[in-house]
């Protein structure tokens, strides 16, 4: 969601401008009045003047409309809604939510299949800590980006909401430090479960499940998630350890002690390597 550099931007422009040429030479011939606006639009974007350029090519759209060249005026309202999304990105460099969720709604409106503009705004609401709009923003920006085939939009909507709620469940049962409780496992497992009404599970996710499983004495399910996550975890060794280490503990304390065993051995890497080491040894002579 990097904002496009004005680089960036007038190779997109450029891009348009030749599809417009080859358009308008096979339609409909542009009305003087609206053409010459069209070129004063184009001038002011490459002279790096956005907002002239939005307020002149919004009005070579409204003269294409008028004179029924939908092509054209597609064409050119595409060109407005990718000059609101910079313009809006702009914006929320300077923390002014409000205008830059001005701009991404025009963008919307000028050309409701950019996906972009959608997932913009909906940072913008979790800027504003308005996080159950932002929830709703991004899955609406899913649903955009799929009917669009933007599979890349599409993916960073779905991680902006996984992430919302695998920060809050971590939240929640990190809050005791190592002791976490069945409340805090409960509380966790319930930012989880709403966040699946958007989005599938991924490793993370069912890392937490895992450990909120084992608060609320769930061992078997503990187990199953902490395999799921296993089998989903494309990491590191390190990183994977957290993961056989909640495993080793869900075996622990179902009195699988062998399983444990092996599970904590797995899971001596990285800042578990303690810790795990101190189970293996514990569990030594326990057979």
């Amino acid at each position: 969601m990097n904002v496009f550099s004005f680089k960036q931007t007038n190779i997109f422009f450029t891009m348009l401008f030749m599809a417009f040429l080859v358009g308008a030479s096979s339609t409909t011939v542009l009305a003087q009045d609206y053409k010459e606006t069209f070129n004063a639009a184009r001038e002011a974007a490459q002279a790096k003047d956005l907002k002239t350029a939005l307020t002149k090519f919004t009005s070579a759209a409204d003269g294409a409309k008028a004179a029924g060249d939908k092509d054209v005026e597609k064409q050119v309202r595409k060109i407005i809604s990718q000059i609101e999304y910079n313009l809006g990105r702009g914006s929320l460099q300077k923390d002014d939510f409000a205008g830059a969720i001005k701009h991404f709604d025009n963008g919307i409106a000028q050309y409701p299949t950019n996906a972009l503009n959608y997932l913009a705004r909906a940072s913008a609401l979790k800027k504003m800590d308005r996080t159950d709009d932002a929830i709703a923003a991004f899955a609406q920006t899913i649903d955009i980006a799929n009917a669009a085939q933007d599979s890349k939009t599409a993916r960073q909507a779905e991680d902006a909401i996984r992430g919302h709620y695998i920060f809050m469940a971590s939240s929640a049962v990190s809050r005791n430090g190592a002791r976490v409780t069945a409340a805090d496992g409960e509380e966790a497992m319930k930012y989880l479960q709403a966040m699946l009404k958007y989005v599938d599970a991924d490793a993370d996710v069912l890392y937490y499940t895992a450990v909120s499983q084992n608060a609320k004495s769930e061992y078997d399910n503990a187990v199953m998630s902490a395999d799921q996550a296993l089998e989903m975890h494309r990491g590191s060794k390190t990183d994977k350890a957290k993961i056989y280490f909640v495993k080793g503990e869900a075996l622990m304390n179902s009195g699988d002690i062998a399983a444990a065993k092996e599970a904590f051995t797995n899971a001596a890497y990285g800042t578990y390597a303690a810790s795990a080491k101190h189970y293996i040894e514990t569990l030594g002579g326990t057979n």
